[in-house]
């Protein structure tokens, strides 16, 4: 069960990172749909390069962490301090998903953009996979 987890957290935060990175280099390819949009479509936040590549390098190295937490790629941090990383990154995750903010979340009350459309489809299901699947890791004995 623990590998599946693995592979599923991994598949997702490489997908992730992999579109980030592409926008930060000026890819458009999904960008219409990538950031919170108010009531009348147009952008809640300003779209920036810089943005787009510090979340792609972060879930990067959040997936080296599970997979320094598994034991897949040898990491110089010892496994309670990588434990520990998990359940931080669990927590975010859960708290994106799981969030009461008006563009974003599974409670967010903007509903009726096209953002609004993929991130109750796409987004904050992937983030809320990611939070208990992280969870399931930090918890579980196999990964210890």
């Amino acid at each position: 069960m623990a590998t599946a987890v693995v592979a599923l957290c991994s598949a997702i935060l490489l997908l992730g990172a992999g579109f980030h990175l592409y926008w930060g280099f000026g890819g458009r390819l999904g960008a219409g749909v990538a950031l919170p949009q108010r009531e009348d479509g147009t952008p809640a936040i300003k779209e920036m390069a810089f943005g787009a590549m510090a979340v792609g390098v972060i879930l990067a190295v959040v997936l080296l962490l599970v997979l320094g937490f598994t034991g897949a790629v040898r990491l110089p941090l010892p496994q309670p301090l990588l434990k520990a990383g998990i359940i931080l990154w669990a927590i975010i995750f859960s708290a994106r998903a799981l969030s009461w903010s008006r563009y974003f979340g599974l409670f967010k009350r903007v509903r009726t953009t096209r953002f609004a459309s993929y991130d109750s489809w796409f987004y904050s299901p992937s983030c809320l996979l990611l939070g208990l699947g992280l969870f399931y890791l930090a918890l579980s004995q196999t990964a210890e």
